[in-house]
């Protein structure tokens, strides 16, 4: 089993919806939170957006997102020719031509994806990829997972750019968004729309889609199911009832396992149980990850259930 602890700085908003923590028990407002420091994969940052609209899932066809926001175009870096089109293969970016030449990785730097807001005098914003790293995952034996900095103009930023991912974001050229293929995810509900194979959905980093993709659960990247990885967003979001509300907060400190064996802390780091994860959210409860936390629902205790009972157990020291 893969031994490694781990100190989350959990986002409780799910996806790329928001830049923080939204989700803490209402009269909680005197909680302090535990002290840690938010490495970029781990904090909460804003959602994808281009001016204002929300880009956090796109269409490779061109359809419109629900703000309207729809890809027009796309130009292969260093004006390569060849007719490329952009699509997404293995959670990662991929652009292919007729001949069968494909560019991805680093040989994305440079390229242009061409996005247009609804309007008849609404002209396409160019967004760069402007640089690509790859970062090891959080699960056993899983590949490194492609990031991207995507970057479009502003001239009233600081470099006359802004990244995608904005919020808490002091690096504008950071590599700060991934990317997952074929599948998007409800904001308010927490669940996962599967199956939308024309569909990618930019993860920033922090975001609970974001840290799906580095625990080894991507749609394209893993053999996880949709109610696995929908267990994931669950458990990342403290969504304990199950019906989209967040229990948690950033700086919130939590340890987690998964079912099978590819994430788990240390022997002996693990503390109290929180709760075990489903796709419909927590099946007990046992110590919240913010103290006096108090839920809209009744949960169990944790007494007898582990982690082979869902897909997770979270541990709260």
């Amino acid at each position: 089993m893969y031994k490694r602890t781990y100190h989350w700085i959990l986002a409780g908003t799910v996806a790329l919806a928001a830049g923080c923590d939204e989700g803490a028990p209402a009269g909680d407002d005197d909680i302090a939170l535990r002290p840690y420091a938010c490495p970029t994969w781990k904090c909460g940052f804003n959602s994808a957006e281009v001016n204002g609209r929300a880009i956090r899932e796109l269409n490779l066809d061109g359809a419109p997102n629900g703000d309207g926001m729809r890809i027009v175009g796309f130009v292969a870096p260093l004006g390569l020719l060849g007719n490329y089109h952009l699509t997404v293969e293995n959670d990662a970016l991929v652009a292919r031509n007729p001949s069968g030449q494909t560019l991805k990785g680093l040989q994305l730097v440079g390229a242009t994806i061409l996005v247009q807001a609804p309007g008849l005098l609404a002209l396409p914003v160019p967004i760069s990829v402007l640089g690509y790293q790859e970062i090891d995952s959080w699960a056993e034996g899983a590949p490194k997972v492609p990031t991207y900095a995507l970057l479009y103009p502003d001239l009233a930023a600081l470099l006359g750019l802004r990244n995608v991912c904005s919020g808490n974001l002091l690096d504008t050229l950071a590599s700060a968004a991934t990317v997952i293929g074929g599948e998007t995810y409800d904001l308010e509900d927490k669940t996962v729309n599967a199956g939308k194979s024309r569909w990618l959905t930019i993860a920033c980093a922090g975001s609970a889609a974001a840290k799906m993709r580095l625990l080894g659960y991507g749609p394209q990247s893993s053999a996880t199911t949709p109610a696995q990885r929908q267990a994931t967003l669950k458990m990342v979001t403290a969504d304990y009832c199950g019906g989209g509300e967040s229990y948690t907060q950033n700086g919130t400190e939590v340890h987690w396992a998964n079912a099978g064996g590819t994430v788990a802390p240390e022997s002996g780091q693990l503390g109290d149980v929180e709760a075990v994860w489903t796709e419909d959210g927590a099946l007990c409860l046992g110590a919240p990850r913010i103290a006096g936390t108090v839920t809209d629902c009744s949960l169990p205790s944790c007494a007898g259930l582990s982690v082979g009972d869902g897909e997770w157990v979270t541990y709260t020291p």
